[in-house]
């Protein structure tokens, strides 16, 4: 049976703030930048995941978009209009990148379907126009 895949694209707001509290005063400005304000600055996300499955003969669907939109806004419902470094625990003591948070949104995201044999096969976080990071379930 041909497997077909299937993108869709979500979008959230957070704020975070860059630092390492093992790092020095000095090594933390180094390292971030403006990134390290002690004041956070903020970002409109667009998160984008490519989905894979079998056609199903009956819907001409992997899976309904209903479902998918769901699963995606649970997973960045964590995230919107919050302050990562206080309001996800998983950032608590990480930097709140976006290669962290793509990781974490993937980790928490690849099972969302297993159960219907869909599998999430990658996702890409944009944090900017000119800024994103693609995780891929083959890494």
């Amino acid at each position: 049976m041909s497997r077909v895949s299937l993108s869709r694209q979500v979008h959230f707001s957070s704020g975070h703030r860059y630092f390492n509290p093992e790092f020095s005063e000095e090594k933390n400005m180094a390292v971030f930048g403006k990134c390290y304000s002690p004041h956070g600055h903020g970002h409109n996300y667009t998160l984008q995941a490519e989905f894979s499955g079998p056609l199903d003969s009956k819907t001409g669907m992997i899976v309904n978009l209903v479902e998918i939109d769901a699963g995606l806004k649970k997973i960045t419902s964590i995230f919107d209009h919050k302050f990562i470094n206080q309001d996800v625990p998983e950032f608590r003591n990480k930097v709140p990148t976006t290669e962290n948070l793509a990781l974490l949104i993937f980790d928490k995201s690849k099972s969302m379907f297993a159960d219907k044999g869909i599998e999430l096969v990658s996702i890409r976080l944009y944090e900017s126009e000119d800024l994103w990071v693609d995780v891929r379930g083959d890494c």
